[in-house]
């Protein structure tokens, strides 16, 4: 058996590598986007075609089987390498677009939280408003109903001297009062104003108002 000389040994060695990046490329294809994989497939196919070199070759032309496999490799590895970052990066941009889409909806979500909270926030702001000026309005009415009751028990002027029935002297008689209406209470008097239609009744005494009404 002849002797196997040192670039022969370098050939099998590099026809071996080849073999095995060709190997390697494949399993990894399967990982890869359809265009890249079927680059890599293809120079994954050059390099086990020249790992498959024959022994007469080999004891030929050692150097160039040994060549054309390394080569191979070389084109093999940089097209693997490429490949490989490149999906990483697309799956990199996906990811952060994701993430992104991710963020705007949870931004979107709290700035839809803070519209209804702050539309619920106006509403019960309104809401204490209406009911600070119907207390504002409730108060004055009862100020008002306090007044007209003290100015009712104020004692009236005394009548003009005369004769029985506080005539005055001359024979003209003084303005009274109809007793229905004095005998009436300060709401009886404004419900009985504002069926009449009169204006300006709410802030009147008791004696104001059966004035009014006379």
């Amino acid at each position: 058996m002849a002797k196997t000389t040192k670039a022969e040994r370098k050939a099998l060695d590099a026809m071996a590598d080849a073999a095995d990046a060709a190997k390697q490329a494949k399993k990894v294809a399967k990982t890869l986007p359809k265009k890249p994989a079927a680059e890599v497939r293809e120079l994954a196919a050059e390099a086990a075609g020249a790992a498959d070199a024959s022994k007469k070759q080999v004891r030929k032309k050692p150097k160039k089987v040994a060549d054309r496999a390394k080569r191979a490799v070389t084109r093999l590895q940089k097209a693997t390498a490429k490949a490989i970052a490149k999906a990483e990066a697309k799956a990199t941009r996906r990811a952060e677009a994701q993430a992104a889409a991710a963020e705007a909806e949870r931004v979107e979500a709290e700035a839809a939280q803070r519209k209804a909270e702050a539309k619920e926030l106006r509403k019960l702001a309104a809401k204490a408003q209406r009911a600070a000026e119907k207390a504002d309005r409730e108060a004055a009415d009862a100020q008002a109903d306090v007044v007209a009751e003290i100015g009712a028990d104020e004692p009236s002027a005394p009548a003009a001297a005369g004769g029985a029935g506080g005539t005055r002297r001359g024979g003209s008689s003084g303005r009274t009062a109809p007793p229905s209406l004095a005998s009436l209470t300060v709401p009886q008097l404004r419900a009985r104003a504002r069926d009449e239609g009169r204006t300006g009744y709410s802030r009147m005494t008791k004696a104001q108002l059966v004035d009014l009404l006379s």
